[in-house]
């Protein structure tokens, strides 16, 4: 009886590849729930102008507020309207690539697991750790100099888009009583302390340009408002650590009261602090500050302060199945006897920011007890 037979180079196969590696990553990324269409109130933001048209560079126009006394009583108002102030933010996008070696037909004779569906489930993982590794650094800022970051080297500016370090009203060295990195010491860890100061210094933004931030604002959780703030492993730690009615315990049981665990945001551990949702991020940014030069000088994390719309994501293509943005094509070498799987993604990263103030992200240097 005739078999039909979908061969690896058939296009419908490479479709249903693109589609499972796709649907795979964005499922196993860190910041899945975290990513909302443009206009949404989520800290990381989808650009889609340039998927279906040509063009590498996306342009976003904020309008500032109002400010200003109004016309009291009988003043004229004739010559003292106001104008309206915007700024813009434009990014680019360009390609990111990779490619698997599946072997020739004898490698997969002499196995008895598919090496090609093995190179799916990799390269499914191998896209959700760049999205969450290029969308951190991209918030941080840096690429800074731990191995957290897995497929950058140090020393990586960021592609197409240059990483941008954090004005200063979006960063803060510890609680905000430090002046630089230099100046952290080692007894500068995380702590509920620094999570009140960062909500202190949210509520200060309170918009207007072109000489003030732009007011943050907090993020939709499914169950209400809240901003997020990302740990490194090291800072958790040390915030569990804490004790007493502004330790760790009081705020755990604060979770099922106010954001809930319900929420799209929350992952196992996170918890609630005054309108602030902590969880841990393993892919994280980490700096040396002794080579600022400072007086003292210790190893620091990076760890994130957001709101909506931190960071913006374009993409540059679309398939027609499933709006599927990652590209799976296979070639071969040696005439055909090795198999080679293709994926790319033509895609952009860049934190928001207009007049040069970043939007919806403070970065937040701290000391942590380093893991032995």
């Amino acid at each position: 009886m005739a078999r039909t037979a979908i061969l690896p180079t058939d296009p419908a196969a490479q479709k249903v590849w693109a589609t499972k590696v796709a649907l795979d990553s964005t499922k196993k990324s860190f910041f899945n729930g975290m990513i909302g269409k443009e206009g949404s109130s989520m800290p990381v933001i989808t650009k889609t102008d340039l998927e279906t048209k040509p063009g590498d560079e996306v342009t976003t126009t904020l309008i500032a507020k109002l400010r200003g006394k109004p016309v009291e009583g009988s003043e004229k108002l004739a010559g003292r309207a106001m104008r309206l102030q915007q700024a813009t933010h434009k990014m680019r996008i360009d390609k990111h690539r990779q490619a698997v070696n599946v072997g020739d037909v004898m490698d997969q004779k002499r196995v008895s697991w598919s090496i090609p569906e093995q190179a799916r489930d990799r390269l499914s993982d191998y896209m959700a750790e760049i999205q969450d590794e290029q969308i951190t650094m991209t918030a941080a800022g840096a690429r800074g100099i731990g191995s957290e970051i897995q497929h950058y080297e140090t020393g990586y500016a960021g592609f197409p888009n240059a990483f941008v370090a954090p004005d200063s009203s979006h960063v803060m060295y510890w609680d905000g009583t430090r002046a630089n990195a230099a100046a952290i010491t080692s007894s500068d860890k995380f702590g509920t302390n620094v999570v009140e100061k960062l909500i202190l210094r949210a509520k200060r933004q309170i918009g207007g340009q072109p000489d003030a931030a732009v007011k943050m604002e907090p993020i939709s959780t499914g169950k209400g408002k809240a901003f997020v703030y990302l740990a490194c492993p090291e800072s958790m730690y040390d915030l569990r650590r804490e004790t007493g009615e502004a330790g760790w315990l009081a705020f755990e049981k604060a979770m099922a009261a106010a954001v809930g665990r319900e929420s799209n945001l929350a992952k196992p551990g996170a918890i609630f602090i005054n309108g602030v949702l902590v969880e841990e991020a393993q892919t994280c940014v980490k700096f040396d500050t002794t080579a600022a030069g400072g007086s003292y000088g210790a190893a620091a994390a990076r760890n994130l302060f957001l709101g909506a719309n931190a960071v913006a994501v374009a993409y540059g293509t679309r398939t027609q199945r499933d709006n599927m943005r990652f590209e799976l094509t296979e070639d071969d070498e040696d005439y055909g006897e090795e198999g080679i799987v293709i994926v790319r993604m033509i895609a952009g990263f860049s934190k928001c920011r207009y007049n040069s103030m970043d939007f919806g992200v403070i970065a937040n240097d701290c000391n942590f007890t380093a893991s032995t």
